[in-house]
């Protein structure tokens, strides 16, 4: 009787765990050279923004932060302004890389400033309206301490205290109407004389009163 003939190969599973090694580092090459060259063609200018969209980026960073209140004294806005005067610098004497690199690093100042200036916005905001609604509070009760007091003065008592209450209103007024344009700064800065008016004002017709 004849023998039967074995046409597989006898290490078969041993290639095909070869081949499907050879396929596995294939593929993790081809992903690591999708990620990486992109990258690198990027970072040596090949790809991606010119050094010059790179700073007029950052520029436009950089106001962006001025209108949302950011002052000169504001730290990460001066580290995007000096760091758009390098990278244009960098960019005249033909170091394309080096400038796109410094321009990258201004506009990230310069969204550190954009969020640092929207905080102290915030802030300024909520404090302009405690002052607005506190002012609002005593100016009424100035009010009611007026018509409290005046009625039985002399003409020149009740002229006396009718000026008091005009200056008093308008220094407060000014606040107020600062408010409702939303200049929140000016509310904040006056706020010293307009309580001290309030104040002046509520001792005399206290006095007054009395």
């Amino acid at each position: 009787m004849d023998e039967r003939v074995e046409r597989r190969r006898p290490d078969r599973h041993q290639f095909a765990l070869r081949l499907l090694r050879r396929l596995a580092v294939l593929l993790l090459v081809v992903s690591v050279a999708l990620w990486a060259v992109p990258r690198l063609l990027v970072e040596f200018g090949v790809l991606g923004p010119t050094a010059q969209e790179r700073i007029a980026e950052a520029q436009r960073a950089i106001a962006t932060a001025r209108a949302y209140g950011g002052s000169e004294g504001l730290a990460p806005l001066r580290a995007a302004e000096e760091g758009v005067v390098r990278a244009s610098a960098l960019a005249q004497q033909g170091h394309e890389r080096d400038a796109r690199r410094a321009a990258v690093l201004a506009t990230s100042s310069a969204i550190e400033a954009q969020k640092m200036a929207l905080v102290a916005q915030t802030e300024v905001r909520q404090k302009a309206e405690t002052v607005y609604n506190d002012l609002d509070r005593q100016i009424n009760d100035l009010e009611k301490l007026y018509q409290a007091a005046a009625p039985g003065l002399e003409k020149q008592q009740t002229a006396q205290l009718v000026s008091l209450m005009k200056v008093t209103r308008q220094s407060t007024g000014i606040l107020f109407l600062a408010y409702e344009k939303q200049d929140y700064g000016a509310v904040v800065e006056g706020e010293p004389r307009a309580r001290q008016a309030v104040a002046s004002a509520r001792k005399t017709l206290e006095s007054v009163r009395r």
